[in-house]
């Protein structure tokens, strides 16, 4: 029986490669993903998309280096003593935990998100998300973020053992260089390169362009939907100034009518403490939000409905949908363009009663540079002066324009978003 054949000097050329290769790709990984916070809107979208993308390579690397460093014979540990051979032994041994176990960490934050936006592999191959329940998206976000810091410690003690070997002309970065770089002089200037590449790489992700569409000069759509809402006004305060057409048997009847009209419609006061909110249905899986900035004018009374009117405006940006980075994507101009109609606005133009204490407000919905009708069903309950009122609206998202891109399709964001109101009003003074 022959003897075992002795370690290799010098680790194989495809482990060389795929250390420099992981060792750029973690260092770029880190900054992306600390410049992260830092980005809005589009820019942070396309920045996560990229987060993404390097993640599932660095998976897929590490494990091909494991691969590799499990069937291919490498280098003897170098001789030291006990304490620092365990650090040394502990330190690789984490580092590869750390290149499988932070992309699989965010791998599961991206498949157990509330709006789980699909992965295409550096805007080209579709990634799967891994079938797990919602419950397992905190801990991995937790777990993602300590993976990060862990991460940082190990690179600060790789190289300070990598340099300390160096040092003692040891010669350990000359096992993990090419072979062209084998003189002392020659392994000096490879670990000055490698230092500096490191530096670049985490440079690289902070100078990265995450590029915003270009702001759009005129927006033409919310000046057609500004004037022609001018244009409704100015029509209707000229039919209310032009004189009723006289019938000598009725016109009694109708002035008093008109009396009684006038008196009995009254104005409302939103108080604070309402909800409008929101609902859609993203890939089987409702996504809830709300408005925090909106107002409205009412005008009511269940005596005199043809003279009850409602308008709302809401403030866009003020979106809250428990997640910063689905905001801000839900505020640029994939969806909300925030930039070119910061408000919606609706107001009534018909109130009728449906029976009981539920009543049904027909109007039109200004939003995204459509105005399109919309009808609200809602219940209002009065005691003396306070009102509380409840109601809903279903919207269609195409039909104006919202999503889109790869948000314009229906197979992952439904069109029908569902909207929801409740608040308490008091009567005002007249």
């Amino acid at each position: 029986m022959s003897a075992s054949a002795p370690p290799p000097a010098r680790y194989s050329s495809a482990a060389i490669f795929l250390h420099w290769l992981l060792a750029a790709l973690l260092l770029f990984q880190l900054s992306l993903g600390w410049r992260l916070e830092t980005l809005a809107n589009v820019p942070q979208f396309i920045a996560f998309q990229l987060h993404k993308s390097v993640g599932i390579a660095i998976l897929l690397f590490s494990l091909a280096r494991l691969g590799i460093r499990l069937a291919v014979p490498r280098p003897a540990p170098v001789a030291a003593s006990p304490a620092l051979s365990f650090l040394a032994s502990a330190t690789h041994a984490l580092l590869y935990f750390v290149m499988i176990a932070g992309p699989l960490t965010g791998w599961i934050v991206v498949s157990t998100a509330p709006v789980r936006v699909q992965t295409l592999l550096f805007g080209m191959v579709p990634w799967p998300h891994l079938p797990l329940g919602a419950g397992w998206n905190k801990p991995a976000e937790a777990a993602h973020s300590l993976i990060a810091w862990l991460f940082v410690g190990l690179v600060v003690l790789h190289v300070a053992g990598a340099l300390r070997h160096h040092m003692l002309r040891d010669d350990v970065i000359g096992r993990m260089m090419p072979r062209a770089v084998a003189s002392r002089r020659g392994l000096t200037i490879g670990a000055i390169v490698a230092l500096l590449g490191g530096a670049g790489a985490l440079a690289a992700a902070k100078l990265w362009p995450f590029s915003a569409p270009p702001p759009r000069t005129a927006p033409q759509t919310e000046l057609t939907a500004a004037v022609e809402n001018a244009a409704e006004d100015i029509l209707a305060n000229a039919a209310a100034a032009l004189p009723a057409p006289v019938n000598a048997a009725n016109d009694a009847q109708a002035e008093a009518e008109a009396g009684k009209t006038a008196a009995a419609a009254t104005p409302w006061r939103v108080q604070a403490g309402g909800k409008l909110g929101f609902r859609a249905d993203y890939s089987g899986m409702p996504v809830e939000g709300s408005f925090q900035r909106w107002d409205a004018d009412i005008v009511f009374d269940p005596e005199d409905l043809p003279g009850s009117t409602i308008s709302v405006t809401i403030d866009l940006a003020s979106v809250d949908s428990a997640d910063s980075e689905r905001d801000n994507m839900l505020a640029s101009d994939s969806f909300f363009d925030v930039a070119a109609h910061p408000r919606a606005r609706f107001r009534s133009s018909r109130v009728t009663h449906r029976g009981g204490n539920a009543y049904r407000a027909a109007g039109t919905l200004a939003f995204h540079g459509q105005n399109k009708p919309v009808t609200l069903d809602f219940t209002l309950d009065i005691k003396g002066d306070e009102a509380k009122a409840t109601g809903s609206a279903t919207l269609s998202r195409t039909a104006f324009g919202v999503g889109s891109g790869q948000w314009a399709s229906t197979d992952d964001i439904k069109d029908a978003v569902a909207v929801t109101f409740s608040f308490t009003a008091k009567r005002a003074a007249r």
